[in-house]
């Protein structure tokens, strides 16, 4: 590809995120996305101009946040310094205070908090501020070995989070197009005691949970309820697999009366 094909792309790209994040219809704005992280660092001074030639005094529109932070959010995965230089750049001109915030909540993030190491092709990235009384690392690796391979095909990142670095009431995320993972380790028991092996298994559900979302190729769309048990559904039968004792405890709950809608698939109920 010539530069100037090169550049059409990237203009092309940047044209669908922005119709995308303006509009709110998430599915175009991760393929315009997608498609720029791919091409990462040639993508970056037409997507600072796209942010710094906005003037702030004129610009009012709620629309302006999602916008901003689509755009902020991409310079950042992409590099983070080049997003640090535009969040002091905005404050200077007068970028109004929620726009600011908005940045700083995205700086807030560096990998140079996170240890990074790759399980059976995946790279991870695990917080180094967890509070923790085992080795993560390890228990990850013996999670995904048990995960076909073209499972995990693409995915692209994996990071374990504390609370602080994950959305209220989250235990993970997936985010579509992106294919990464975000997975909460909130076990700061000691190994092998009751209270930690009830929380492992809290959080390889949850990890087999969103892949799941991956190997379907979840979008954001209007059927989340049906993800949902779909995803649940791919992490029930890994769990089954591994954990039989388990499958069999949850199938006495079922006859007991402990059955509902909403853990059906989760539990096997």
């Amino acid at each position: 590809m010539n530069e100037m094909d090169n550049e059409n792309e990237i203009k092309s790209c940047i044209k669908t995120l922005s119709r995308g994040l303006m509009q709110g219809n998430y599915s175009i704005a991760f393929s315009g996305y997608k498609n720029l992280y791919k091409i990462g660092a040639p993508a970056i001074p037409a997507l600072k101009d796209s942010l710094l030639s906005i003037d702030w005094s004129k610009s009012k529109y709620k629309e302006l946040s999602k916008y901003v932070a689509g755009i902020f959010s991409l310079i950042h995965d992409i590099d983070e310094a080049e997003a640090n230089f535009i969040q002091e750049f905005a404050a200077k001109k007068g970028c109004p205070q929620y726009i600011q915030a908005l940045m700083k909540s995205k700086c807030s993030f560096s990998t140079k908090n996170y240890q990074k190491y790759k399980c059976c092709g995946v790279d991870i990235f695990e917080h180094k501020e967890i509070k923790k009384q085992c080795d993560i690392q390890k228990k990850i690796g013996g999670w995904l070995k048990t995960i076909p391979e073209d499972d995990l095909g693409e995915i692209s990142r994996l990071y374990i989070v504390r609370k602080e670095e994950i959305d209220e009431n989250a235990a993970g995320t997936y985010t579509p197009g992106l294919f990464k993972i975000v997975l909460l380790w909130d076990s700061h028991f000691k190994e092998n005691s009751l209270p930690f092996k009830l929380s492992s298994i809290m959080i390889e559900n949850t990890l087999y949970h969103e892949i799941g979302h991956h190997v379907h190729r979840h979008t954001f769309s209007q059927h989340t309820s049906d993800n949902e048990k779909e995803a649940d559904r791919y992490a029930y039968r890994i769990m089954k697999k591994n954990h039989p004792y388990l499958h069999i405890v949850a199938r006495l709950l079922n006859k007991i009366g402990f059955k509902s809608e909403s853990n059906y698939y989760r539990w096997g109920l």
